[in-house]
């Protein structure tokens, strides 16, 4: 965890900061940029995109994949952080999020606000998905892992809570943070279309409430498509506002598209 102003002075070893942000916003700001502008390029080298047998490979080759070119290119553009893969949730030691951003290696320790970040300190984090899920033989059906999964099951107290977004609504994914991201490998179908089912699906989950959940779902739950910015890759880009059990905390996601068809 960062640690603060004055642990860091009693730090002998700590070394000095390279950067200073006047809080996390600031640099989510640079990351969620970094994103924008590259994740297009990298989706062009995920596996299988060469040979066409990219519907044959795992989510989780894809991500891991992903994160790799990722942490490449964060490198080559000396940026202040890179990218990990598998990293353990800082509130939920026994879940990994599927890739999380920390500051560069080569770099001492990061300021933000009044707190030091080192190499092992995440300063966002990222959950990676296919959409649509496909649903294997004896699963069940997967299609809305996007947003909620066990869909078969929704009226069982005992549920799974693993969908994309209903991790984080949860507070089971980035429970230490209020802003993070999510990419989907797209391998049919147009964006438009991805926004009209994903919203349909959060539209049934407020007019039906499943009994597990913790938060309540509303219309500030639905994905916003975000307006092209000067200089990007042209990659669909949506916002969405979720807020948490509790009724006081709210989680802002973005939702990168990769549209591998």
């Amino acid at each position: 965890m960062p640690i603060s102003e004055d642990e860091f002075r009693d730090d002998t070893c700590s070394g000095v900061a390279a950067a200073s942000f006047q809080d996390l916003d600031q640099i989510q700001n640079r990351i969620e940029m970094f994103l924008r502008e590259y994740l297009s390029l990298c989706g062009r080298y995920l596996p299988g995109i060469a040979d066409g047998s990219i519907k044959r490979k795992g989510e989780k080759e894809l991500a891991v994949s992903l994160c790799k070119r990722l942490k490449a290119l964060a490198e080559d553009k000396k940026v202040l952080f890179t990218f990990f893969n598998e990293d353990p949730d800082i509130h939920k030691k026994s879940r990994t999020d599927d890739m999380s951003v920390l500051p560069s290696v080569g770099m001492s320790h990061l300021k933000v606000g009044a707190h030091y970040y080192d190499c092992e300190d995440q300063l966002y984090i990222i959950e990676a998905k296919r959409l649509p899920t496909p649903s294997l033989a004896g699963q069940g059906d997967r299609s809305r892992e996007y947003v909620v999964s066990d869909w078969d099951n929704r009226n069982s107290p005992n549920k799974s809570r693993t969908g994309g977004i209903e991790r984080f609504k949860e507070g089971l994914h980035g429970g230490a943070f209020v802003r993070s991201a999510m990419v989907a490998f797209i391998q049919r179908g147009a964006a438009d279309f991805w926004l009209a089912k994903v919203n349909s699906w959060i539209d049934e989950l407020i007019a039906n409430p499943i009994s597990c959940h913790k938060a309540r779902w509303s219309k500030d739950d639905l994905l916003l498509r975000m307006p092209c910015q000067s200089g990007d890759a042209g990659i669909p880009e949506f916002s969405s506002k979720h807020l948490r059990s509790g009724g006081a905390i709210h989680i802002t996601l973005r939702h990168y598209w990769l549209m591998l068809n």
